[in-house]
């Protein structure tokens, strides 16, 4: 195994972040998910990982992370900081997937598509 580092997934709620997140602490690296609503609509998300961290004795805690607000993504990095001293990656996995052909789209359906991927708040 490499060297293990701590990284912060973005979008880690489902899908491919979520997969990703438990990939990375399996191979030992400590991993923070970036999941929006932890106490609400991502609560389910945060106490599955909770689960599957203290199941497979591995390093993965669920962390509020809306990729939209600097504020959010502000405070995502201080508690990594806080906890671990530092942060080596961030992975961004943050999207939105809508479905249909592009010239469909009305202008708020391509912002909400669009912003987390391509406007997300970097610092």
């Amino acid at each position: 195994m490499t060297e293990s580092r701590i990284v912060l997934v973005t979008g880690a709620s489902s899908g491919f972040g979520a997969l990703s997140v438990r990939a990375l602490a399996r191979r030992g690296h400590t991993v923070y998910a970036g999941m929006r609503g932890l106490s609400t609509r991502n609560a389910r998300a945060a106490a599955d990982l909770d689960a599957f961290a203290s199941g497979n004795q591995v390093d993965a805690h669920a962390v509020e992370l809306d990729v939209t607000s600097q504020d959010s993504a502000d405070a995502a990095v201080a508690r990594v900081v806080a906890e671990q001293g530092h942060l080596d990656t961030v992975m961004h996995n943050a999207g939105h997937m809508v479905l249909g052909p592009a010239e469909a789209f009305t202008p708020s359906r391509w912002r909400r598509c669009t912003t987390p991927t391509c406007w997300a708040r970097s610092g």
